[in-house]
């Protein structure tokens, strides 16, 4: 009765498989590969899936099951993998399925949303497979046998056994920035709440707490209404930190919200901060949304209409940012800010990115100042000294000697490169902890933390019926929680697989500790069979869970 894959009374179904299998409702356990052993370190958060089918289609509803868990080395947590509809998968129409690039390229149903069980009991839907999605934080070492039992009554169903040893060495901290853009617009729409009321302040502190856990150390920092995903002529509400006031001898700031800030995300375990950018996204060719007391009311001072480099906003952002800088150093933050000028200029934009850039540059000596872009002319020409380049434009920028290096996705790194979208393998998603650590990337950026809104911020959306951006993005790229009615955020499998990811890119370097940079990089190109890189890479799960096997293997030895 005992193993992975068991046919038992009731026609119940189940196999234990991997984090990596995105298994699908209409298919059966069986089409996935058994997962009988698992190893992890100390500490280390683990994933792993228990799929159920109940083939007995004489049943007319869903049979309600128990769920009994021995042998679990620490705390512990089951959810249901709950499947959304997908109606832009991705910009690929190759209409092939099962490759290792795409699950499938059609609008459809796929597993997504991490749900909390109704305690310790699950209902299988009849002829549809139900994926439980166990999280596992072991504290103890050495060797465990995890049981797993479902139960019909008092009839035992399905048992399932996974072997895991835990090695008694801990991750060490990761030299990684992970940033989210972390939307507050968002969630002060979504639950209808006030922007910096109390009860926002506590919605912004739950999702904090669920990005730190998930390896998010760097958050966006809106000290001006971010102006990311607006339409031209289109505004987002109004999230601005730092107050201000119109006098008549120029600009008094407040910082207050900002303090708050600050203070809330290092208590959730965030490090660094992003100071939202200075300049309109796609060029820098105007202001962001600004609003000031003045003559005793709230008003818009600057925006879209707003040249970016004109006489009046210059005036401001040079008064603005020495007060900034000052506060950031009183709150003994500023070694770990990055500041941004304009999100995403294409070389087209060069001279008019140069032009911001230079209004801003004299109050930012010697602070990181960084941007997403995919040319690495700004770099060559020395337009920004720290890009976040494409991760399908990278190599131009590694070969152009960037020394501290960052990468990012988004829409439109669609084609092989890593990505998280809904309908990709999940292999597309943990095979960025490898590529990060082979070339030695010290910065992640992703955009969408929990964008839910429309493309253009136009209106709200329905995260649960629209993953896309109203149809604009493919699903996925936008967020990767959802909100639950109660404040808190729904987990995605893709952000429990990517936080995997980041957990290999921590195993990797302490492994180096041990054998040598050059060694680990041999031994993933060995792997690989090839030399591995952001586009060319085993797309399988099995490559990406045989070498963290490998990897365990050496630290045990040496621990």
């Amino acid at each position: 009765m005992n193993g992975s894959n068991n046919t038992m009374s009731g026609k119940i179904i189940t196999r234990i498989v991997s984090p990596l299998e995105k298994a699908l409702a209409d298919t059966r356990p069986e089409n996935y590969p058994a997962l009988e052993k698992q190893s992890a370190l100390l500490g280390e958060t683990l994933d792993f899936q228990l799929l159920v089918l109940d083939n007995d289609e004489s049943i007319p509803s869903s049979r309600r099951l128990t769920l009994s868990v021995t042998g679990m080395p620490g705390e512990y947590s089951v959810r249901e993998a709950v499947s959304v509809f997908c109606d832009f998968p991705t910009y690929r129409h190759d209409t092939s399925r099962g490759t290792p690039y795409y699950i499938d390229s059609k609008t459809g149903t796929y597993p997504d949303i991490l749900q909390p069980t109704d305690g310790n009991f699950i209902r299988p839907v009849p002829g549809r497979t139900t994926s439980l999605w166990f999280t596992l934080t072991p504290e103890n070492a050495g060797e465990h046998r995890i049981s797993i039992t479902l139960s019909d009554g008092e009839n035992v169903v399905a048992e399932n056994t996974l072997s895991l040893t835990v090695v008694p060495a801990e991750l060490p901290e990761p030299r990684l920035i992970f940033t989210q853009w972390f939307h507050c617009d968002c969630l002060a729409s979504y639950y209808n709440v006030p922007v910096f009321s109390e009860r926002h302040w506590e919605i912004i502190a739950e999702y904090m707490k669920c990005a730190a856990k998930n390896g998010m150390n760097c958050i966006l920092t809106p000290i001006l209404t971010p102006p990311l995903d607006t339409e031209i002529g289109g505004e987002r509400p109004t999230v601005q930190l730092i107050s201000v006031k119109i006098t008549e001898n120029g600009c008094e700031f407040g910082f207050d919200l900002l303090d708050r800030w600050i203070k809330t995300a290092g208590e959730c375990g965030i490090k660094y901060f992003e100071i939202s950018h200075l300049f309109s996204q796609w060029g820098a060719e105007f202001a962001p949304k600004v609003v000031a007391e003045k003559n005793g009311e709230t008003v818009r001072i600057f925006g879209w209409d707003t040249p970016g480099t004109g006489a009046e906003y210059t005036a401001f952002v040079s008064q603005l940012l020495p007060a900034l800088i000052s506060r950031l150093k009183a709150l003994g933050v500023i070694d770990r800010c990055i500041f941004h000028i304009s999100d995403e200029p294409n070389l087209e934009q060069f001279d008019g990115y140069v032009k911001a850039k230079n209004v801003v540059a004299p109050f930012l000596e010697g602070l990181k100042v960084a941007d997403a872009l995919s040319s690495v002319e700004f770099y060559k020409k020395g337009a920004v000294a720290l890009p976040i380049p494409s991760n399908d434009h990278i190599e131009a920028f590694i070969e152009a000697g960037v020394s501290e290096r960052w990468t990012y996705y988004c829409c439109g790194q669609w084609d092989r490169v890593g990505n998280r979208f809904i309908a990709y393998p999940s292999s597309r998603n943990r095979i960025l902890g490898i590529q990060f650590y082979k070339y030695d990337i010290r910065g992640f950026l992703q955009w969408g933390y929990n964008f839910w809104y429309s493309m253009g911020s136009r209106r709200l959306i329905n995260p649960y019926t629209c993953q896309s951006a109203d149809g604009q993005l493919p699903a996925g790229d936008p967020f990767s929680v959802y909100p639950s009615p109660d404040g808190t955020p729904l987990e995605s499998l893709r952000q429990d697989v990517f936080r995997e990811a980041l957990s290999d890119v921590a195993a990797l370097e302490l492994c180096e500790r041990y054998i040598g940079r050059d060694a680990v990089i041999k031994m993933i190109d060995d792997a690989a069979g090839y030399d591995l890189t952001f586009a060319h890479y085993p797309a399988e799960p099995e490559f990406i869970l045989a070498l963290r096997e490998k990897v365990n293997r050496i630290i045990a030895e040496h621990c």
